[in-house]
């Protein structure tokens, strides 16, 4: 048993009245409680650890003037409740439509796009619900139109269609909101257009570049295709690469919840470590020389030793692999851009000669699943 749950046995009655005061709004006995037990308000509900705070509580009641208070006591306004996948007080908010509590939440200092770990962003839960006054003040306070729901990749300008909810997505529209399945408007050359036509149409729908990560590397461009149209996997992939001779380009397969980064987004390396290897390998691409296939980027090697590689993860090795069922998408042609995919290895020896020319054999006929990178921890 840890330490929070043996504080709320030791206080199970008055943390129980307290969780049925928040609900009903009795200001003064929650007044009465933060002068009594100060020091259990930062304890999660039951002292279960992912669990939800009295903050994600009293918002989700839409008890504004608890929410005050809590934030007045010094609660965090962007805790997350891991149980509730990585909500905030203000998603719950935004989900009720409660522009008061939202407002609080806000000028406490709240994120407008919650965490970066949030599953549903709160854009999208007021766009879900088509809560109009909502939408206008987080998109006011900064909530970026774009930002997508983890699990499902979908837009909240795709939630307002989804849902029927007109006004609100005119709203959006107004504001520069894109839908996943929006024509593509942002790929201007033609090469890259021919590219990511080639991926939308082989391997799954690439979304709009409104969606894409940006990267601090000018001469390359990532995009985003959702792999076999499903959203449990997708493929982060370069355009620009093919510029050098032979002409490549990588992808990295990603599960389908990984939080990639976008501009005004708290950020960290775990999170941005795709973009910053695809960044990384571009330079060497311009500086030095393309990839082939069967080369091995290791963890180790000090170019990369700095980023912060997924657990597990050794290497990357470069395969050549097929994405066309009904034919071998690796025949090639001069004018051809070799798509290298970049796949995940863990050893206890680094492989070379045959034991490195079957594992790119083996890595060619692997699944998407088994070429994905390992999900970093929150």
């Amino acid at each position: 048993m840890n330490e929070a749950q043996k504080l709320y046995e030791q206080h199970e009655t008055q943390l129980d009245r307290l969780y049925e005061d928040i609900a009903e709004g009795k200001v003064a006995a929650v007044v009465a409680f933060i002068q009594k037990y100060p020091e259990l308000l930062t304890l999660p509900r039951y002292g279960n650890g992912d669990g939800p705070s009295l903050l994600h509580l009293a918002a989700r009641a839409s008890q504004t003037e608890i929410c005050a208070l809590l934030l007045e006591a010094g609660l965090d306004p962007n805790l997350t409740c891991l149980d509730d996948a990585h909500s905030t007080a203000l998603e719950l908010a935004a989900s009720e439509g409660d522009l008061a509590t939202c407002t609080c939440l806000l000028d406490a200092g709240a994120w407008p796009d919650g965490s970066p770990w949030s599953v549903r962003p709160p854009l999208y839960a007021a766009a879900q619900g088509g809560h109009d006054d909502v939408v206008a003040l987080l998109l006011q306070r900064g909530a970026r139109p774009d930002r997508l729901h983890l699990y499902l990749n979908r837009s909240p300008l795709d939630a307002t269609r989804v849902w029927g909810h007109p006004s609100t997505e005119r709203l959006l529209q107004d504001n520069g909101a894109h839908g996943t399945q929006d024509p593509e408007t942002g790929v201007e050359d033609s090469a890259a257009h021919t590219l990511v036509n080639f991926v939308d149409q082989t391997l799954g729908h690439v979304l709009p570049t409104a969606f894409s990560p940006p990267t601090n590397d000018s001469r390359i461009d990532l995009h985003i295709s959702l792999i076999d149209g499903k959203t449990s996997h997708k493929l982060l992939f370069t355009t620009g690469l093919y510029q050098a001779t032979p002409m490549t380009e990588l992808c990295l397969c990603l599960p389908g919840e990984w939080p990639l980064p976008q501009a005004g987004i708290p950020d960290d390396a775990a999170r941005r470590f795709p973009v910053s290897l695809l960044e990384r390998l571009a330079a060497l691409t311009f500086e030095e020389a393309p990839l082939s296939e069967g080369t091995l980027i290791l963890r180790s090697d000090p170019r990369f030793a700095d980023l912060a590689w997924p657990e597990k993860t050794d290497a990357l090795l470069t395969v050549d692999k097929p994405w066309n069922k009904a034919a071998d998408s690796r025949t090639h042609t001069p004018d051809s851009v070799y798509l290298l995919t970049l796949a995940p290895l863990a050893f206890a020896k680094c492989p070379t000669g045959k034991a490195l020319a079957s594992l790119v054999e083996r890595k060619r006929k692997g699944s998407w699943k088994t070429l994905a990178l390992a999900l970093p921890n929150p």
